[in-house]
């Protein structure tokens, strides 16, 4: 079952390879650049630049390098720490996620300046993916990153979803909300996005830099006061004065350094599970999709997969044995405990409490990327022995759980599932598997 899940999971991955999600939406074809069937006559434009940043940035750099060839004038990728690898025509640079850091600001500052070159009859690849939000950070009035980073740290340990997240961070950050389009106007931009976010809002992904924003300072607001956040003083006076109008908000659409940009998705989490599906159907297990969409407190969703799981065993609803139950989503954890871990890593950990009783009954739930949190594990499988391997190594799994201590506990277990950066970013995957006895 586990070899099984995993080639599942393996499946999923593959299906949302960057470098292939470029392929499949780009091509190159008599001088033009088409995308989704739309023309862009390379011949109109002085320089052809890209700015490639998130998890996928190399990946999806090496794509269009291949495709725009000697097209391609010059750019830049800014990718995780551990993510990188040589381009032809671009420069990489690597800085920090998930809590952004001195290299994430630099990162934004090389972006910054790398726009400020460009003119009006320049076209420019902007290529987004998850993790961008963090990577490449350019604070507003003052705000200094130790302020960014002690306020996303906050938000992160409070459970903020990522929608919430990303909403503080297009306030306090140049670049997101719009800021990237704004600094490339009047040049021309087509941005390929990869959707790390649940239902695919572009305002959101990477903090939507290329596009209109329809979040404002008083959503901030609401928000810090939300999870009960202190705000530095940089912060504070920055809120105040959007609040106030003294700084103007985030472009909003009708906004003219909209004019010349356009956008397109080129994969998300759905298209790994369709894959994942048909995987799945292929290794002979009756499958069902169950959403794309899941949130929610980590702990707490495990419970409901562990509910379908149950139902499987016991009555064979609402699938025949063997079955195959397939979701994603980007679920959240409450810190409350010390720990290390992630969120797959703690919903694998509350799934294998909660089947503790059933036989033949396993979960795989991991992060698309190959990291979960801040640990270098994709996620964890889980099974009804999940707690009798924990007991025998002395290990307490509630209490681990209470501690937000998940890797620990699967580290010890061996139930880690350890892929190394996967080059792309989709949000997870929840594999959950039933089997005959």
């Amino acid at each position: 079952m586990r070899n099984d899940a995993y080639a599942i999971m393996s499946e999923a991955i593959s299906a949302v390879d960057p470098s292939l999600c470029v392929y499949r939406a780009m091509r190159k074809e008599d001088g033009n650049v088409v995308i989704n069937d739309t023309f862009y006559d390379l011949s109109n434009y002085d320089n052809i630049y890209c700015i490639a940043f998130g998890k996928a940035a190399v990946s999806m750099s090496k794509a269009v390098e291949d495709i725009l060839g000697d097209s391609l004038t010059k750019g830049i990728a800014i990718t995780k720490h551990g993510f990188g690898s040589p381009l032809r025509k671009m420069e990489v640079y690597e800085s920090g996620h998930p809590i952004p850091d001195e290299s994430s600001m630099a990162a934004g500052r090389i972006v910054h300046d790398f726009l400020e070159g460009t003119g009006e009859n320049d076209l420019i690849f902007f290529l987004i993916s998850g993790g961008g939000s963090a990577l490449v950070s350019l604070p507003r009035k003052g705000v200094s990153i130790a302020d960014v980073v002690k306020l996303t740290d906050g938000l992160i340990r409070g459970g903020a979803t990522i929608d919430e997240l990303n909403t503080v961070r297009k306030h306090i950050c140049s670049i997101k909300g719009g800021g990237l389009a704004k600094m490339a106007y009047p040049s021309a931009s087509v941005s390929l996005i990869l959707s790390d976010v649940v239902g695919d809002p572009l305002d959101v992904i990477a903090s939507g830099p290329t596009v209109p924003d329809t979040s404002t300072y008083s959503d901030f607001s609401e928000i810090v006061a939300r999870y009960n956040i202190t705000l530095s003083p940089a912060i504070a006076g920055l809120l105040e004065d959007g609040l106030e109008g003294v700084i103007e908000e985030t472009p909003k659409a009708g906004a003219p350094v909209f004019e010349k940009a356009s956008h397109y998705l080129v994969g998300n989490n759905a298209l790994a599970l369709q894959e994942a599906r048909t995987k799945a159907c292929e290794l002979g297990y009756n499958t069902m999709l169950l959403s794309s969409s899941v949130i929610g407190e980590a702990k707490e969703v495990a419970k409901v997969f562990a509910s379908i799981a149950r139902e499987e065993r016991l009555r064979e609803d609402p699938l025949p044995l063997p079955a195959c139950i397939l979701a994603g989503g980007e679920i959240t954890v409450t810190m409350k405990g010390k720990g290390n871990g992630g969120r797959c890593q703690e919903m694998a950990l509350s799934f294998g409490i909660e089947v503790s009783d059933l036989e033949g009954v396993l979960m795989l739930a991991a992060g698309t990327d190959g990291n979960d949190g801040t640990t270098d594990s994709a996620g964890a499988f889980a099974d009804g022995m999940t707690l009798q391997r924990g007991k025998d190594l002395q290990l307490d799994a509630r209490r681990e759980l209470y501690a937000n201590n998940s890797h620990y506990f699967f580290e010890e277990t061996g139930d880690l599932i350890v892929t190394g950066p996967t080059g792309t970013n989709v949000m997870d995957i929840y594999i959950v598997l039933v089997d005959r006895f």
